[in-house]
């Protein structure tokens, strides 16, 4: 009697699980993929519906290879600190009805497979001024990248003041400095 009343109650979690509108499984409207990402220890600016700081990312067979993507997404639970080179594995469930604006794929983060400190002597290149727009923000204590990130410009200040007021496009050399700052090293 116990052996029947068993089989009849794993019966019924079988149907009834398979019936469960809170999956994390996906289905065939809204399928789950689960793809491993690598975010740089530096982030590019963008223009999208207005002027952005992007991660740039490398996805799967990406991965390691010299090419780095704009990345105009948040990752749902991924909080990011620069200087750092994050491996993580994300998941990305297609968006049922997205904003005209907005993305199709929503990413959330599953979890961080490394988290790796850039060398202290890279350099980088962030886009200062482009298509006539300037990433610069000022601040009482001077230029912010995008009132996030300070500037320590130095000695360059004026110099970079002059060039993002009278050239189209500004590009600043970077090295990483205390407190999530950006050392300007040079402009081109």
């Amino acid at each position: 009697m116990y052996l029947k009343y068993s089989i009849i109650l794993v019966i019924a979690l079988a149907v009834f699980s398979g019936n469960s509108s809170c999956s994390i499984v996906g289905n065939e409207a809204n399928p789950l993929k689960v793809e491993n990402m690598r975010i740089n220890h530096f982030r590019q600016t963008g223009i999208g519906e207005g002027l952005h700081l992007v991660y740039l990312v490398q996805e799967s067979e990406e991965i390691g290879g010299g090419k780095w993507s704009f990345f105009y997404d948040e990752i749902e639970g991924f909080d990011y600190e620069l200087g750092y080179i994050y491996d993580l594995k994300v998941r990305k469930v297609e968006i049922e009805n997205p904003p005209l604006d907005g993305s199709a794929v929503k990413y959330i983060l599953v979890n961080v497979r490394s988290k790796e400190k850039a060398p202290a002597n890279v350099s980088f290149d962030i886009n200062l001024k482009n298509f006539g727009h300037s990433f610069i923000t000022e601040h009482e204590d001077g230029p912010y990248l995008l009132y996030q990130y300070k500037i320590d410009c130095s000695n360059m200040c004026e110099s970079l003041q002059s060039e993002i007021e009278s050239k189209e496009i500004v590009t600043g050399t970077f090295f990483h400095g205390p407190d999530e700052s950006l050392i300007l090293h040079s402009l081109k």
